[in-house]
């Protein structure tokens, strides 16, 4: 729980410095924050279950595509679990919710790079 403590602080200083520059981007990732907050609100209706699945499902691919491209063989950052992701995408959306899903996932990404270069493995 300490490392989404640090995750979530360092993606509220990151997150200030983001523009929302128009990038070529499909499906549910070039959603606004507000469907994912909205998606989120108990008790769900089974769109929203669904919904939420998906931007869930779309982040965790975004993040594990950093890897992607990386150099052959090497990380650059660690794919949290399903529950830190919701915490964190809670997190950047509730602050930002007009942003697109893919900058709050940017966002996020950056931050884990940084953190996983800053703890040795380059």
């Amino acid at each position: 729980m300490k490392s989404i403590r640090c995750i979530l602080s360092a993606v509220m200083l990151s997150a200030t410095g983001l523009a929302q520059a128009e990038t070529a981007m499909a499906g549910i990732g070039s959603a606004s924050c507000d469907v994912w907050l909205d998606a989120r609100k108990k008790p769900q209706q089974d769109r929203e279950a669904i919904i939420e699945g998906l931007v869930l499902a779309w982040v965790q691919g975004f993040l594990s595509s950093k890897n992607a491209t990386g150099a052959k063989g090497k990380s650059v950052l660690d794919v949290p679990p399903p529950t830190s992701i919701e915490l964190v995408m809670d997190k950047i959306c509730g602050d930002n919710p007009d942003w697109k899903i893919y900058i709050a996932a940017d966002t996020f990404a950056t931050v884990l790079i940084d953190q996983y270069r800053g703890s040795g493995r380059k």
